[in-house]
């Protein structure tokens, strides 16, 4: 048999667009602290009127003098926890000095996928401990702090897309009255085309009402409550605004990771994540498919 040559992989990864990553905020963090999980103070307002009785008329004559102003800012204590994706993989000693780049290269292919599946579903490790996440059907405190909200659910039954969608986006421009997000999963993409309820606007995925749409790779299209939806339908969510803090890269120093007892190297990629978001928390059960007429 003749010796083929052995090459570097010639093929260059590039993330699909549209991720949870690429559509979050990216505040600048102070320090490394977020690592341990975060509080934040969420004011979520809704506002009222009111008027001036002296210069004020309804058409039949003065209003009476208007009821007395009354808080209207929602208020409470908000968290979320971290939690970390990696990649392991085992090889030879023989010839492999550029482990450390392919340890690299293996969590960047797969680090977008896991957190979007974690962000969906809660779970990291087998284990539901990713606070917040989209697929939840139970509050979770700890103490007088709300780590996880329910998902409010819009549509149940599988309304047909537009109808569900619209009704998703009413619900959160009530609930919220900037730029949410709509979270899908891929599978989805192909049904909001057909019905022509998404845009490619200077690089990024909206709604025709201007909410950023996250198409996950990982998003697994489940329930609040866990169950896979069933076929030919899905579940999305939508939220107010999301931001994330991410730690660097670490990747296993060569000299540390061989095993000694098998003669094998063991390297290991991994990035620490915290993701969360704003006042809303709505979900809707979808239809995939075409317009029928």
């Amino acid at each position: 048999m003749a010796a083929r040559q052995l090459v570097d992989l010639p093929a260059v990864f590039t993330p699909l667009p549209h991720g949870l990553w690429d559509t979050v905020q990216h505040p600048t963090a102070n320090g490394p602290h977020w690592q341990q999980g975060i509080t934040w103070t969420e004011r979520c307002p809704t506002g009222d009127t009111t008027y001036d009785e002296c210069l004020s008329v309804t058409g039949t004559g003065a209003p009476p003098e208007p009821a007395s102003k009354t808080s209207n800012v929602e208020q409470g204590s908000r968290g979320a926890l971290p939690f970390t994706v990696y990649a392991e993989f085992e090889c030879s000693p023989v010839g492999v000095a550029d482990a450390e780049t392919v340890a690299s290269d293996a969590l960047a292919r797969v680090e977008q996928a896991q957190v979007e599946a974690a962000f969906w579903t809660g779970v990291a490790g087998g284990q539901p401990v990713v606070f917040p996440h989209l697929a939840a059907d139970t509050e979770v405190l700890d103490g007088d702090v709300i780590l996880q909200t329910v998902a409010s659910t819009v549509v149940t039954g599988g309304a047909d897309v537009a109808q569900a969608l619209g009704l998703l986006e009413q619900e959160l421009a009530d609930c919220y009255a900037g730029q949410g997000l709509i979270h899908v999963p891929r599978s989805a993409l192909p049904t909001l085309a057909a019905w022509n309820l998404a845009a490619v606007v200077d690089g990024r995925l909206v709604t025709h009402a201007g909410n950023l749409i996250v198409a996950g790779t990982g998003y697994t299209g489940s329930a609040p409550d866990g169950t896979a939806a069933a076929d030919g339908t899905a579940w999305i969510y939508a939220t107010g605004a999301a931001w994330g803090y991410r730690s660097d890269p670490h990747v296993s120093q060569l000299r540390d990771s061989l095993d000694r007892t098998s003669n094998t190297i063991r390297m290991l990629a991994e990035r620490t994540y915290l993701l969360g978001f704003e006042c809303c928390h709505l979900a809707a059960h979808i239809t995939l498919g075409v317009p029928t007429d």
